[in-house]
């Protein structure tokens, strides 16, 4: 039986190869892809994390931040040589969402707990969570405080 269907393997011609390897590859891949968990960074992910744990997923986070930042700046430098005309309206939007906090990673990790601590918030993503700390801007440093401007007057209504 086994050299019944060696000769069959070798009378195929390299297109049936071809199409009998690309089965069982898709098959292959597609049992690798069902059998892999997905772990949600979510709030219950973070309160299962022990302080070093945090500490490197802030650090590693904050570092994948800043790498893709410096490779979305060549980017940039490839959309002007290339001329691509939509990158003046794409690229300052995918800048604004790689929000990278200017935080220390203590600060951080403290905003992230208190996020966490409220379970309102426990389906929230941790890399969400992080981008809002870039905007809320916790941990930088205080601006000096300034006088406000003074107002121009206003346009006389009581005519």
């Amino acid at each position: 039986m086994f050299k019944v269907q060696q000769r069959r393997w070798e009378q195929m011609t390299g297109t049936g190869k071809f199409i009998v390897g690309a089965i069982v590859g898709a098959s292959l891949s597609c049992a690798l892809a069902a059998a892999a968990q997905v772990f949600p960074h979510d709030g219950a992910f973070w309160r299962r994390l022990g302080e070093q744990d945090k500490a490197a997923y802030v650090a590693g986070y904050t570092d994948a931040a800043h790498v893709s930042l410096s490779k979305f700046d060549n980017l940039k430098h490839a959309a002007a040589v290339l001329h691509w005309k939509g990158a003046t309206k794409i690229l300052p939007q995918v800048e604004r969402g790689l929000n990278v906090p200017d935080a220390p990673a203590p600060a951080l990790i403290s905003y992230l707990d208190s996020i966490y601590s409220n379970p309102r918030y426990g389906d929230f993503d941790v890399g969400n969570a992080i981008g809002l700390a870039a905007i809320r801007g916790i941990g930088a440093k205080a601006a000096p405080s300034e006088a406000p401007l003074p107002r121009a007057p206003g346009p006389d209504l009581k005519r």
